[in-house]
């Protein structure tokens, strides 16, 4: 049985020819090429002309690999050939192996091997780009925030010197339009910050007491302005039960809120601004809070209601409202860093609602420390503090000197530079009370510079207060001045009273 299915089944793929050593074929069996004896091995192909010159020598055993022929029915093969001669006194052997299957798998499976290689490759090269983009994207928005905080600063500054100066109601106005537009600016780079700070996964929820009914007052006197600037009604509502000091992220909340009623009011005309607030329930030390923010506003198409979360993403550009885009999509990043999210009901035409649940810790230990913000918390006395200021901005050494040049109790010194902060501190005929200190210096970081004055011998220079003068506040950075023995930070940009109040909690 067997013999019968090698008979009817098995195909050889293998032809063997017996040639003379002028190549003419003496006998074939036939397998690939048919009646061939008698012809010329170069009518099989071109090929086995060059085959010729091999066949007079004795004893040689050549293989030639992967030769491409074309067969009697004009398919092309894939083949190797064996060519065979001996003593002189037996003719030479061709044998032409068809390994066309065996070449076309091996090849299948060296270009899936290939494209496997270069597909990684590929994603290397493009996680490689991707870390290089963000990198420089980091390092760009670093720098940008920066450089454009220290003309902030100075115009804050400043704009608060010429309200103390007499000025006209028209200077008056004229003060006003300034401070609404530094602040407009203020808010762009603060939304540009949080998002790099979001895409690169710096974001964190801080958890902290604070009073939730002095913060949502204070949101909803804000934009109560605001509302009634464009002419319309503000409406707040705020449930009686809701607890009084939570644990929770204040900065985060104030921001998540802010970010849509300032949406709301954008995009509103004519009618109401709804705040709402009210307390769902609690258990286990937890109070899950209920926020509500509704307009009569132009509405929202349905389509359009889940892309509007999307960074830089703007429905309406028309010119009436301005804006980077960026508001709702931080608010839904904070939110969901909370394991909630915001939702939406919208009407073109008639208005929208935004909600979400929030969940906040309540601890009846919870209290609040007393705020030392108060100028009346510091003692006036006829004393002159040295402050060293490093800095190498121009408008933020004017800004310091102007303000603290206005009370009179202090001496400014100011070096551009790192290198020169230790010879000031350890001057003794002029000693330190207190350093400002720039964490980006032209020849060195703020925080090295701050563990160098750390190093010095002297047991008063251990002390000496630092406050850092810095754009850069994320969670990480903030360990790395601590650990550099800063004791504490202002963010640029800052006002006068943020300044001053930092400087007389450490002068105590």
């Amino acid at each position: 049985m067997l013999e019968e299915y090698k008979k009817n089944y098995a195909q050889s793929v293998n032809q063997y020819l017996i040639v003379d050593t002028e190549g003419n074929i003496k006998e074939s069996d036939d397998v690939i090429f048919k009646k061939i004896e008698g012809k010329h091995i170069s009518d099989i192909h071109p090929f086995f002309e060059s085959l010729t010159a091999t066949l007079t020598e004795k004893n040689k055993d050549l293989v030639f690999s992967c030769i491409h022929l074309n067969n009697e029915e004009g398919n092309t093969i894939i083949t190797d050939i064996i060519v065979k001669t001996f003593d002189g006194k037996k003719p030479p052997l061709i044998v032409i192996l068809d390994l066309t299957v065996h070449y076309n798998n091996y090849q299948t499976t060296a270009q899936v091997r290939n494209e496997s290689v270069i597909n990684s490759q590929i994603l290397e090269l493009k996680n490689e780009y991707l870390k290089e983009k963000e990198a420089f994207k980091n390092a760009f928005i670093a720098n940008f925030n920066h450089e454009l905080r220290d003309p902030i600063t100075g115009i804050l500054t400043f704009s608060e010197i010429l309200k103390k100066t007499g000025l006209t109601d028209e200077q008056t106005n004229y003060i006003k339009v300034m401070d609404s537009s530094t602040n407009y600016l203020k808010q762009l780079i603060e939304d540009i910050l949080d998002i790099s700070k979001i895409e690169s996964g710096k974001a964190e929820i801080i958890l902290e007491p604070f009073n939730l009914h002095e913060l949502l007052d204070e949101i909803a006197q804000i934009h109560k302005i605001n509302s009634e600037k464009k002419g319309l009604e503000f409406i707040t509502d705020f449930n009686s039960n809701l607890p009084q000091i939570v644990g929770g992220d204040k900065m985060k909340l104030r921001q998540v809120l802010s970010n849509l009623l300032s949406n709301a009011i954008k995009f509103t005309e004519v009618g109401t601004i709804t705040f709402k607030a009210s307390l769902n329930q609690t258990r286990a030390r937890k109070a899950n809070i209920h926020f509500e923010i509704s307009d009569t506003g132009i509405g929202i198409p349905e389509e359009d209601q889940n892309s509007i979360f999307e960074s830089f993403k703007q429905l309406n550009h028309s010119y009436k409202y301005t804006g980077s885009g960026l508001g709702l999509a931080i608010a839904k990043h904070y939110v969901e860093l909370t394991g909630n999210k915001i939702t939406v009901d919208s009407t073109v035409g008639k208005g929208s609602t935004f909600s979400t649940n929030l969940n906040f810790r309540i601890y009846p230990s919870y209290k609040l420390e007393k705020s030392n913000n108060e100028e009346t918390s510091f003692i006036e006395s006829d004393k002159k503090y040295n402050i060293l200021l490093v800095d190498d901005s121009e408008i933020t050494q004017l800004s310091v000197l102007k303000i603290l040049a206005s009370k009179g109790n202090y001496f400014l010194d100011i070096a551009t530079k790192g290198e020169d902060v230790i010879p000031k501190v350890t001057n003794y005929d002029s000693p330190v009370d207190l350093i400002l200190l720039d964490i980006k210096l032209p020849d060195i970081n703020g925080d090295e510079v701050a563990k160098l004055v750390r190093k010095l011998p002297e047991r008063e220079h251990k002390k000496t207060p630092i406050i850092a003068l810095t754009a850069r506040v994320f969670k990480d950075d903030l360990k790395k001045y601590k650990k550099a023995g800063i004791n504490d930070v202002v963010k640029k940009p800052f006002d006068e009273d943020t300044l001053l109040t930092k400087i007389r909690e450490h002068l105590k």
